[in-house]
């Protein structure tokens, strides 16, 4: 399983989302999960937030090496699942790339357990509390995501252990 989180820059959001979806799935043992992130408007090469980096470090999360970079179409055909901030981002993925129709879903449903999908906002630039309300829903959200993919697993390993018996 390929996941890819995109937002605008890849400095704070996706960003964030990758390197908090990596520790969740550390600490579930999870296997086989493969996460990136990339940015719509990215400037390739451009550092992370460093208020994300703060927060990351605060919540006891390794900040591993990272550069913003551009969305690709080597990325779309990578991903399994390709999780957007915004509702126009998967809108202008699915513009761009007709094949991510059925990979892109909104990272804020994720944050209410699948029951609407919010918007996470755009931090960069904004207030504390634009930083504490988007690094809240993020966290959530890939904590239940982190979740549901184990689960997933789970169940396809044990679909493919019970037909082998059969």
């Amino acid at each position: 399983m390929n996941v890819l989180f995109v937002c605008t820059g890849n400095v704070s959001r996706s960003f964030l989302a990758e390197m908090l979806l990596r520790q969740e799935l550390e600490m579930l043992m999870a296997k086989d999960i493969h996460v990136s992130s990339a940015g719509l408007f990215a400037l390739d090469g451009s550092p992370p937030d460093p208020q994300m980096v703060t927060y990351l470090l605060k919540q006891g999360t390794p900040v591993k090496w990272h550069k913003a970079r551009q969305i690709r179409t080597e990325d779309i055909a990578w991903a399994d699942l390709i999780l957007v901030m915004e509702k126009e981002q998967e809108m202008m993925i699915r513009a761009k790339w007709p094949e991510a129709k059925g990979k892109a879903e909104h990272l804020g449903g994720y944050a209410a357990g699948g029951l609407i999908a919010d918007d996470i906002i755009d931090p960069f630039g904004q207030t504390p509390y634009h930083y504490r309300l988007a690094q809240s829903q993020i966290t959530l959200a890939v904590k239940f995501l982190a979740r549901k993919l184990t689960q997933d697993q789970k169940k396809d390993l044990h679909a493919k252990d019970s037909s082998h018996r059969g």
